[in-house]
Parts: structure tokens; sequence; C-alpha cells
């Protein structure tokens, strides 16, 4: 390879499981919530916190386990999409949030556009918002100040086509958008932005979870993606057990110290956009050079090492990374 070898993409979605991580930096994303059961509960009141956005039907997965959400904690912030699989019971108990008011009907956004899918529609939107919010922040338009990420949540469940609809759509919101074919003029035909549109990650990047692993896009190139907090920070104590232990002792939760602070070993790497060479680092069957491709072999069902804290991944082509989460009970 002639001059300078390309940057390491860095990966750190150890905050989605564990605040803990972050050392006091917030950590910025919107919560998008498709239409599929939810699970992992715990998991899913974590990522409540933040901007909170249901995909249509999402809605009703929410109303459904409305009984596990605090009663004074926030609420459910818009419901996105052509509105055609949003039940009437759920409509009213959103509209009768506390603290919404009048303007809950403005939180409920109408969008019919058949050429796009309510999962892209309501992705659509919370990119809208975060860029409203960063222009709001004081560091707007700096290195220092990155995009939102967003995290999709029920992803993978169900139906096998709903399924590789979500997968597609991951690869289209992150992949390095292409230039579209020019017309008989020379101007670019079809110049209307689609939801869809990649950006290569310039918007945040995307998290695809069902609360059981954790699946993402890795562009063609080099990425580092940690998997646990550093090995030299040692995770927080639970909470003692004795008055003796309690003298001196950290005032972690009970709930905190029940917070996984490491992914799960399992770990898929999954070619996207043809046969691709990978090369990987941390990994219990690390592999160079070796190709991988639907029909031919495929990564899945590897294993993280106790002793790693950071997977390195180097690939010719995209592919799809995912990796497993401890589901909490």
């Amino acid at each position: 390879m002639s001059g300078a070898d390309p940057p390491t993409a860095q990966w750190d979605p150890t905050p989605i499981l564990d605040e803990r991580s972050l050392r006091g930096k917030p950590y910025r994303f919107s919560l998008v919530i498709l239409n599929q059961p939810i699970h992992n509960i715990p998991l899913f009141l974590d990522l409540w916190r933040r901007v909170r956005i249901a995909a249509d039907g999402g809605a009703n997965r929410v109303h459904a386990i409305r009984a596990h959400l605090p009663p004074t904690g926030p609420k459910l912030d818009f419901i996105v999409g052509d509105l055609d699989s949003l039940r009437s019971e759920t409509r009213e108990w959103f509209l009768h949030q506390p603290g919404l008011g009048s303007a809950g009907q403005q939180h409920i956004v109408e969008v019919q556009d058949q050429d796009s899918t309510d999962f892209a529609k309501a992705v659509k939107h919370a990119r809208e918002l975060s860029r409203k919010r960063a222009w709001g922040r004081p560091s707007a338009g700096g290195s220092n100040d990155p995009a939102e990420d967003i995290i999709c949540y029920s992803g993978l469940g169900g139906r096998v086509d709903q399924a590789m609809s979500q997968l597609h759509h991951l690869y289209m919101f992150q992949r390095r958008r292409r230039r579209r074919p020019s017309d008989a003029t020379g101007n670019e035909a079809g110049t209307r932005e689609r939801p869809e549109d990649g950006d290569s990650c310039a918007s945040g990047r995307m998290y695809l979870t069902n609360g059981e692993s954790l699946t993402f896009v890795l562009l063609a190139g080099r990425h580092a993606i940690r998997i646990r907090d550093k090995l030299d920070h040692p995770p927080v104590p639970a909470a003692p057990n004795s008055e003796h232990e309690t003298k001196g002792a950290s005032t972690t939760t009970a709930s905190d110290a029940r917070k996984p602070t490491v992914f799960g070993k399992h770990v898929g790497i999954i070619p996207l956009a043809g046969p691709s060479l990978l090369t990987t680092r941390g990994l219990e069957w690390d592999v160079r050079d070796w190709e991988t491709e639907f029909g031919g072999r495929m990564s899945t069902s590897n294993h993280t090492t106790p002793g790693s804290d950071v997977v390195e991944v180097e690939t010719s082509r995209d592919v799809l990374f995912t990796i497993d989460i401890p589901v909490l009970v």
C-alpha cells in the first residue's frame, strides 16, 4: 500500500449499556422505536432517558409496556410515519401524557410518502431534531461536537422479510453517499433527497438492537471497536451487604451494580456489499485476509477474548458487525 495508511475508525458503544464508562461526559443520541415487541426492559428503560421517537406502530409497543415506564419520568416525544399502524387507544394514551398539553397533536407527525418506510421517516425526523439541537449548543459545528447517534430499538424480530428490511435500511443510512445518474442535460436525475440516503456517518452513527444484540455497519477500512470499559478501570463495586463493608464503600445502587459493563462474547461479521477480505484482532478465532461471502464462508458465532477490551476489524468492503448483549431480568 502506497502513502499513509487510512485512519482507523474508533467505535465505543459501551455507553449504550452503561453510561458510567463516559466518565461524566454526555452521550447524546435519539431512540427510534420500531414496531416489534420490546424485550430486555432494563436496557430499554436506560435508553428511554433520551429523545424518544416511535416509528408508527412502534408507539403501540411502548403503549404495551407502559406499566414499566417511570410515572414521573420522560414521555414519548414523537410518533412519526404514515400512521396506518397506530391504534386509537395508543393515540389517546400519547395525547394524554402528563405535560404534553395542547402541543400533543403537533408531536404526531404524519408523513404520506409511499417511497419511504416508517423506519426511514422516523430516522429522518430524528436527524432533523438533532441538527436543530446542535445549532443551539455553544460548540455547534466544532470538531468536539459530533453528530448525535441514533439507536433503533426492537429491530430484527418478527418476520424474516421485516428483519432483512431493517438491515437494508441500516446499511442505506450509513453507506457512503452515491452520486446519482445524470439525465440527458448532464444534471443529476432525481435530486430529491431521500431519508434513506447514506452519508457515511456524517449525521451520526446508527445502531440496531433487539435487546439481545447490538448491530451496526462497518464501512470498508479499518475499525477499532471497544467492547468493554478500559481494563485499567475496575468496575464500580456493588452496594455493601453489611455495616462493616459500608465504611468507605461506594454508594453504587443495586440497580447500577446489575448493569453489564461488557458486551456478551458472541460476534458475527456479515458481508453486505459482496465478497470481502477480513482481518481481525481480539477474537478467539482471528483471521487474516480471509474471504467471506454469502454462499461461501461466513464469520458467525465467533467469540471475544477475556483479555481484549477492543476488537479490531479491517475489511475490504462494507460489512455488518453484531455482538450480543447480556439480558438482565
